[in-house]
Parts: C-alpha cells; sequence; structure tokens
C-alpha cells in the first residue's frame, strides 16, 4: 500500500499558511477516490530537522509531500527548536533523499511551499519524480493544486497525469498560478542506481496486494483480537458487523467461538493465520495483555507487513498506543477518537464499520 508522508512546517516567524485546511482537503479527496483503500495516509506537524529524518526512517513512504515556505536557492523553512525557522538546504535533502532511498525506495516527492524548484532540482537525482514551485502562489493556490493531484492519484491515474490535474485545478478555480508548478524526473533509481526503464504504468497506479480467498466467491475471514474484559463492546461491534455478515462479505471470528475441548491456542493460531483481515480492539487491557502481544500482535504485524493480511487497529478507548507496532497504520474510528468518547457510540460504530467495508469491497476487487 503506497504510504503519503505529509511533512508540515510554518515557523512562527514565517506568514501564516493554510496547511491544516490543505491536509484536510487531500484526505477527504482520497476517501472519496475510487483506489481510497490503496493509499495510507501519515501527518508529522511542525517538522523539525531531525524529525524530517526521523519521519522518512521510521515510515518509509513512497510519496513524500512538503507543505511550508521555500526560500529559493538558500533551502526549505522547518522549525528550528525556539519554534523560529530553520533552513536546511537542497544539498542536505538530497543527501537524505538518497540514503533512504536506499533503504526504501521513494516514487515522488511533492514540494508544496514557494521557490521551492532549486530543492527539486537537487532532490531529483534521487527519486524518480519531483514537483517544486517555480516562483511564489497563493495559499488557495497551493491547495487547488495538491487537491487535484491527489484526487487523480487517488483515481489510478500516474504521476503525471496527477500533475497535470492539478495544474488543471489551478485553472478551473482561477487561481493564476496554475504555470508555477514543475515536475521534474529523475533518470537514476534511489535504490538500484541504475537508469529507470520507460514505464507504462506507474508503481502508484496499481500498487500490487498479496491478500486475496482461495475462493472469490467466500466471506473475507475477520479475525478479532481483544481482550476478555472488553466482552462488551466487542459484542457491539459484532452487532454493527452483522449487516456485513449476512450479506456474505466477511466471516468474522473471535475466541469465544472455540468449542469445548478444542485446543484454544492452536486453535487461535490457525484462525489468526488463515485470516485477511485483522482487527485489533484497542484498549488500556489490550496492551496489557502479554498473550495478545507477543503472540496475535506479533504475527498480525508480520503478516501486515509482508501483505498477506489487513491490520485495522479499532481504538475503543483512551490509550496512548504511540510506538506500538501498529501505531504507523491509519485506525478507526475516525481520526482515532476513541469509540468511548463519542456523544453516541453508534455513531462511532457506524463509521467504524463503514472503514471496514471500505477494506473488504478493495480486497474483494
Amino acid at each position: 500500500m503506497p504510504k503519503i508522508l505529509i511533512l508540515a512546517a510554518n515557523p512562527n516567524d514565517t506568514t501564516r499558511l493554510r496547511i491544516g485546511e490543505e491536509v484536510r482537503d487531500i484526505s477527504e479527496g482520497l476517501q472519496r477516490a475510487s483506489h481510497r483503500d490503496q493509499f495510507e495516509i501519515v501527518q508529522r506537524w511542525a517538522v523539525r530537522p531531525r524529525d524530517l529524518q526521523r519521519a522518512m526512517l521510521e515510515e518509509s513512504p513512497q510519496i513524500v509531500h512538503f507543505s511550508g515556505h521555500g526560500a529559493g536557492d538558500a533551502g526549505l523553512y522547518f522549525e528550528g527548536v525556539s519554534g523560529n525557522s530553520q533552513l536546511v538546504t537542497g544539498t542536505a535533502l538530497a543527501s537524505l533523499f538518497k540514503l533512504i532511498g536506499q533503504k526504501s525506495p521513494i516514487d515522488c516527492v511533492l514540494l508544496n511551499g514557494c521557490y521551492s524548484q532549486a530543492q527539486a532540482e537537487a532532490i531529483v537525482e534521487h527519486v524518480p519524480y519531483v514537483i517544486g514551485m517555480r516562483d511564489s502562489m497563493g495559499d488557495r493556490a497551493a491547495i487547488e493544486f495538491a487537491v487535484g493531484f491527489y484526487d487523480a492519484l487517488g483515481a489510478g491515474e500516474s504521476v503525471e497525469f496527477a500533475f497535470e490535474s492539478g495544474k488543471v485545478a489551478m485553472a478551473l478555480n482561477s487561481t493564476g498560478y496554475d504555470e508555477v508548478p514543475v515536475l521534474l524526473r529523475g533518470n537514476v533509481h534511489p535504490k538500484t542506481q541504475q537508469k529507470s526503464a520507460p514505464e507504462t504504468k506507474s508503481q502508484i497506479k496499481q500498487p500490487p496486494t498479496a491478500i486475496s480467498n482461495s475462493a472469490p466467491n467466500e466471506p473475507l475471514g475477520v479475525f478479532i483480537s481483544y481482550s476478555h474484559r472488553d466482552e462488551e463492546l466487542k459484542e457491539e461491534l459484532e452487532m454493527h458487523l452483522s449487516a456485513l455478515k449476512r450479506q456474505g462479505k466477511i466471516k468474522p471470528w473471535q475466541d469465544r467461538a472455540i468449542e469445548a475441548g478444542t485446543e484454544w491456542d492452536a486453535e487461535i493460531k490457525t484462525k489468526l493465520e488463515a485470516a485477511q483481515i485483522i482487527l485489533l480492539l484497542v484498549t488500556p487491557r489490550f496492551l496489557f495483555s502479554e498473550y495478545i502481544n507477543d503472540i496475535e500482535l506479533k504475527r498480525a504485524m508480520e503478516r501486515h507487513e509482508a501483505g498477506t493480511a489487513r491490520v485495522i487497529p479499532i481504538i475503543l478507548k483512551p490509550v496512548d498506543f504511540k510506538g506500538t507496532p501498529f501505531a504507523k497504520l491509519q485506525a478507526l474510528p475516525k481520526d482515532a477518537k476513541p469509540v468511548t468518547r463519542w456523544d453516541d457510540q453508534d455513531e462511532a460504530f457506524v463509521n467504524v464499520v463503514r472503514g471496514i467495508r471500505r477494506v473488504v469491497e478493495a480486497l474483494s476487487g
């Protein structure tokens, strides 16, 4: 699944930007897109130079999106320790992308900031596609370009098509800046250091998936990982999943279904191995459980990383899950707001089930 890493920086001593609106519009556009379940968005805010490198190492993104201020040949503005601006030069950025590319190839970089063409030219030596801005432009123009660009990617189009889509979006909204974006094409792949072969289909356009059913018409196996002390919330979720179950879309399983006389540990591992979707019902008790962490969560993430299952964290109760193996995954409900913190918990579960349904539809083809 291609991962989009959004890096936002608006230091205290720079002009205020509508970065939050830009990120929101990008996210909403991808959520509506036909290929919405083939992208994962990770956001980092108030990014400092050290955060930039750390985020790249931790997330291994395929698309890197910078939203902030550029300073021409001098570099891009990130936040310093005081909250004021700190420049990072194009040379330093190029070194970073060269290094990260050896670990995990990056397909595209979008520098959505004024006067960022110089940095794009430095980076493109190590990345197939880099988009920069040749001049200054208004906030509205930057947002329209980003939305048009990601709308096209979400529809399954190539980077080159998406670039033109962004420019058209700017023109349609009469921003007057549609000639500011510049698309640069690199000749050297950052990992192989060989010239790239002509692409007929972009990697971003049709990402492969290894998650499949042995029998296409059969329901997808859904493994529910939870703490027994959260039984009531688990049952509420199962009730809301009943429509998907009756429609023959999914076949949920949880350990209360183990029959008497069955070796429970072996049965859990068998069902965990067979599931196409693994739901993590995250609460403090879930994180406290040694069996869940040592057996279920460990194997679930191994299968997720291998592309043989989709892991979906569902945040049921307030809990600090930063640093957990699943912290990098998009969680449900919306904005990872715990189910128990919603004014109407049924509404929260509906939001969860809609997210699961989208995954089911994507995996079912």
